[in-house]
């Protein structure tokens, strides 16, 4: 018994493993643009910097409706702790969805990827 529920004890942890592991094809490309463009201001992991710009690591803004999440990249955002530039003319739908991807299902978070169609919907392409 004791090898069985050892067995089983692996295998619930192994999935666990593999559900927190991010789904989407685009998650590493939006890696690398969140780490080109996005974490200069948010840091890599995702904490930002207190009272200066907001963190995405576990925020249930970035983990929610997905067109505000992407809307607010494409067109910026003035809010109480500064202002956030717009990339609509900086990054294609592609690296847009990439990045917004990318930080739905990095760190803590566990929100589905977005795609360029969606993006293209949003700017009006």
């Amino acid at each position: 018994m004791k090898g069985l529920a050892g067995l089983l004890l692996l295998a619930l942890l192994a999935g666990a493993a593999l559900a927190q592991t991010p789904t989407s094809p685009l998650f590493s490309e939006g890696q690398k643009v969140f780490e080109d463009n996005c974490a200069q201001c948010h840091r890599l992991g995702g904490d930002g910097l207190p009272g200066t710009f907001p963190a995405l690591n576990g925020d249930p803004f970035v983990v929610g409706d997905p067109k505000a999440v992407m809307a607010t990249v494409l067109n910026g955002r003035k809010g109480k702790l500064g202002q956030m530039p717009t990339w609509k003319d900086k990054l294609t739908d592609q690296q847009i969805a990439a990045a917004v991807t990318y930080i739905r299902q990095a760190w803590s978070n566990r929100a589905p990827g977005v795609t360029p169609e969606m993006v293209a919907a949003l700017r009006g392409n």
